[in-house]
């Protein structure tokens, strides 16, 4: 009685947990899009001003660098025109991964700023999509995966004890 409370608490808790995962995954996403565009107007700004003095882009934010007075903004400069393209590229490879990939994706082009904002305004919601249940079944799964193992390593440790 008490075993099938317990696995029916790990599969539940599992199936809980594993579901939100689309559901963070959205609120992820668009805060990834707000760094892109937000990064897309400064990397305008930087081509114009480095257009304006007659230089490449480079050139212009190694000015910056190569100043002692300037080189933190040209670090910043610097910072803001390389990560562009990778931001895009974790958007581009998060959004279009499938179901079972996305998990993958995630942990691919992971940012851990980005996550723990994220996870500062996430709310858990109710997955009631197919994505939400095959993540929530998966959970469900890992749950009952946990709690025989965690159940069978306690009992080698009983039989240890009487055993000694």
């Amino acid at each position: 009685m008490f075993a099938r409370l317990f696995y029916s608490l790990f599969a539940a808790a599992g199936g809980a947990g594993f579901s939100q995962f689309p559901e963070y995954l959205a609120h992820y996403l668009q805060r990834l899009g707000g760094r892109i565009d937000q990064a897309k107007v400064r990397v305008e700004e930087i081509e114009q001003d480095a257009a304006e003095k007659g230089m490449t882009v480079p050139d212009y934010i190694e000015s910056f660098i190569a100043s002692n007075a300037h080189s933190l903004e040209g670090s910043r400069m610097q910072e803001s025109y390389f990560r562009l393209a990778d931001m895009e590229a974790a958007y581009q490879a998060l959004s279009t991964a499938g179901t079972l990939q996305r998990p993958l994706a995630f942990v691919e082009h992971f940012d851990s700023g980005l996550v723990g904002a994220t996870l500062g305004d996430f709310a858990p919601a109710v997955p009631l999509t197919s994505e939400g249940l095959v993540y929530g079944a998966v959970g469900a799964v890992a749950g009952l995966l946990l709690c025989s193992g965690s159940r069978r390593v306690l009992r080698r440790r009983r039989n240890r004890k009487v055993e000694a």
